[in-house]
């Protein structure tokens, strides 16, 4: 069997990411549907984190993508920078196989070494918590809202990574501001297959 290459995300992976966040997503159990059309917005914001942006490349085939944005928690009078990952993407021929596990944990390795306090992310809890991902409610910190739920996770990156942070998350406005015609539209395209 060929090993699993990860690698910095390449413009001529632009399109078979795109394919392959709609394919994951459409059988995934939680979407929003909205998942391919962020793959591409998110690469022209300026909250995006090139250096984060990888692909799993097996025998030279696109199977999984992970994608980071700069966010932030605010709180009394101040914030703390954080970072974000997602969509994160496998091929459905390839779950649990690892790619996702192992583009979490390089990536989070990485970011660590990039100097990021910590992570804060949306995703299914028993997942997560095998990186250490504890509900960001544990350390005071909500959504932008002021709730929190059981999917709103955090992982500091280093000893007391997120020691006095405490306030409510924000995260990249494209998140928020997909226009859903334009997405549906994007799907289908992806769904037929055509060229964009």
């Amino acid at each position: 069997m060929d090993a699993l290459n990860l690698r910095r995300e390449v413009p001529a992976d632009h399109r078979a990411v795109e394919r392959l966040t709609f394919e994951a997503f459409e059988v995934a159990e939680v979407s929003c549907g909205d998942e391919a059309l962020l793959s591409r917005l998110l690469r022209s914001s300026d909250a995006f984190v090139p250096e984060l942006d990888f692909v799993a490349d097996l025998a030279g085939h696109v199977v999984g993508n992970i994608m980071y944005t700069r966010s932030k928690v605010v709180g009394a009078g101040t914030s703390w920078e954080t970072v974000t990952f997602g969509p994160l993407s496998v091929a459905p021929s390839h779950h649990r196989r690892g790619v996702g596990t192992a583009l979490v944990g390089r990536t989070l390795a990485l970011a660590a070494e990039m100097g990021f306090r910590a992570v804060l992310i949306f995703g299914h809890p028993a997942y997560y918590q095998r990186f250490g991902f504890r509900p960001a409610a544990e350390f005071d910190i909500t959504m932008a809202n002021g709730d929190s739920i059981p999917a709103f996770m955090a992982l500091p990156l280093s000893d007391g990574g997120l020691e006095g942070v405490t306030g409510a998350f924000h995260d990249d406005p494209t998140f928020s501001t997909v226009d859903k015609a334009e997405s549906a539209a994007f799907n289908e395209e992806l769904r037929a297959g055509s060229p964009r």
